[in-house]
């Protein structure tokens, strides 16, 4: 198990893995007025105690690789209702390819300002794109949210029973 293990990143707050919501309730029955406020930052030293520390460049990759999913999707998606509307007279258009979005997702995840970088990053997201096929999960999928919020409640309710605390999930 590591960092960039998919299962256990969580690519925005509101996005926590089943494990990190577990920790930051854990994190919450033990806040204390000196570490108010801190959550994030207790939350990332328990993620490294558990999993090692996060390398940022493999999660700044996994992080270009879902933008350049959900682009994907919705490039997808857009050409597919253009070509449903029946009245329209404009061509449906092209999605972008997978090198655009590699370049895209080069300058606006990774941060790369100049052409030799954005190219040689774009050609890595490239590779680990067409290598990974459809692997990346780019919609909510409510089933798993249901099941990892019961996850979540069933861990917390064991853990109170054990030691008696009054863990509230946000």
């Amino acid at each position: 198990m590591s960092v960039n293990d998919s299962t256990y990143l969580a690519a925005s707050c509101d996005d926590n893995t089943v494990l990190e919501r577990v920790l930051l309730a854990v994190i919450n029955a033990h806040t204390t007025g000196e570490t108010e406020g801190r959550q994030q930052e207790r939350l990332d030293a328990a993620m490294a105690a558990l999993v090692g520390p996060a390398k940022q460049v493999g999660h700044d990759l996994e992080r270009a690789l879902h933008f350049m999913a959900r682009h994907r999707q919705r490039d997808i998606c857009d050409a597919e209702m253009r070509a449903l509307r029946s009245c329209s007279s404009a061509p449906v258009g092209a999605t972008r390819t997978v090198q655009e979005l590699a370049s895209l997702a080069a300058r606006e995840v990774m941060g790369c300002t100049n052409a030799a970088d954005v190219q040689q990053t774009a050609r890595v997201l490239c590779e680990m794109f067409r290598r990974r096929g459809n692997a990346y999960e780019v919609g909510p999928d409510p089933v798993r949210e249901a099941l990892e919020a019961e996850a979540v409640q069933r861990i917390i309710g064991e853990l109170a029973e054990w030691d008696n605390l009054s863990i509230c999930p946000n």
